[in-house]
């Protein structure tokens, strides 16, 4: 069969469809799948081959849009599921044909409307008591499939291992915890790219209590501490290249007692997930890498606002070995985090 799948957001939201995606492969063995994707998720989903062809959906650009619908509209589908709840995917898949259309939305009032024309609506919002795993049973019910433990590991081993960049003279270690630094620790550089990281606490990090930090849990786990970066510089990434002994271009390195932290700079997302991969734990503010661990089983610490431990719930319900500690200011932060090492 022939389906479409709306996931026109960010590369963690469409991880968090992909075991939807994964039971239609696996019981659907003549599936094509298309996806309307966002420019932002768009070169990941490219590299990530789960799925058979892809369309870009462009914000603020209404021709991109109505070219698109054009050509999406002079195709038949047997499913149409809307996964992002945006009312463009909705409206666009109201005009298009399929024999099944199954519908995510998050406002009431959508829902009430769409119910007197379609059957299969789903009402998925962070008020409601259900897990987002739970919503993606209820939509493969509507196509008789089912959702099983293996389709949320979808992730070959060394599946991303070739998109490493320069890591000349600098051999990762057999044993290490990750920890990925990236804009989200300061709330001043996740501002310039996310105009809600206003809302988030400032953890206040100050560079030398958190190399401290670092040592701290190097010694507790007896494992050397690799960092990785997100796609802004931040205060304390720009401090310990400064810092650190250069081993090349994109590896730094402090050393204190045997112990060793990395900084590997300028890897890309994939880079990033081959790591996480072959770690021993990982450490991160919540974002598309807490669902890349997940994929591969690895043990991990998700920091989270507590004002939105609800939609973090219903998102990482399915995750085992994980756990999760509040944004504060860093001192208590960092208690919490070696509490649970």
């Amino acid at each position: 069969m022939k389906y479409l799948i709306f996931r026109s957001d960010r590369i963690g939201d469409f991880l968090i469809t992909s075991p939807l995606i994964q039971s239609i492969k696996r019981n659907d063995k003549n599936h094509s799948i298309e996806v309307v994707c966002s420019s932002k998720n768009y070169n990941f989903i490219n590299n990530l081959n789960l799925v058979n062809k892809i369309h870009i959906l462009k914000k603020n650009n209404f021709i991109s849009k109505f070219n698109l619908f054009l050509k999406l509209k002079a195709n038949f589908y047997d499913v149409i599921i809307v996964s992002d709840k945006k009312n463009r995917s909705i409206i666009l898949s109201i005009f298009m044909k399929s024999k099944i259309k199954i519908f995510n939305v998050s406002k009431k009032f959508i829902y009430n409307f769409l119910k007197f024309f379609y059957k299969n609506i789903f009402l998925d919002n962070d008020f409601l008591p259900y897990s987002i795993k739970e919503i993606q049973k209820k939509n493969l019910d509507c196509i008789n499939f089912e959702l099983i433990k293996e389709d949320f590991h979808f992730f070959k081993r060394n599946q991303f291992k070739n998109y490493l960049k320069n890591l000349k003279n600098f051999e990762i270690p057999d044993d290490f915890i990750l920890t990925h630094y990236d804009e989200k620790w300061e709330v001043q550089a996740y501002a310039q790219s996310f105009y809600k990281a206003k809302n988030f606490v400032d953890l206040e990090i100050e560079y030398t209590s958190f190399i401290k930090f670092l040592f701290e849990i190097s010694n507790k786990i007896h494992s050397n501490i690799i960092i990785t970066t997100g796609i802004i510089n931040t205060n304390f990434i720009n401090r310990f290249i400064n810092a650190a002994e250069k081993i090349n271009s994109n590896v730094y390195k402090l050393e204190k007692n045997s112990k060793k932290i990395f900084c590997i700079i300028n890897q890309n997302f994939e880079s990033v997930s081959h790591l996480i991969s072959v770690s021993r734990y990982f450490i991160s503010c919540h974002g598309a890498f807490t669902h890349v661990a997940s994929n591969y089983n690895i043990k991990q610490i998700d920091i989270i606002n507590f004002d939105k431990k609800n939609h973090y719930k219903r998102i990482t319900s399915s995750i085992k070995d994980y756990s999760v500690v509040f944004r504060k200011k860093f001192p208590n932060l960092s208690i919490d985090i070696l509490n649970l090492l």
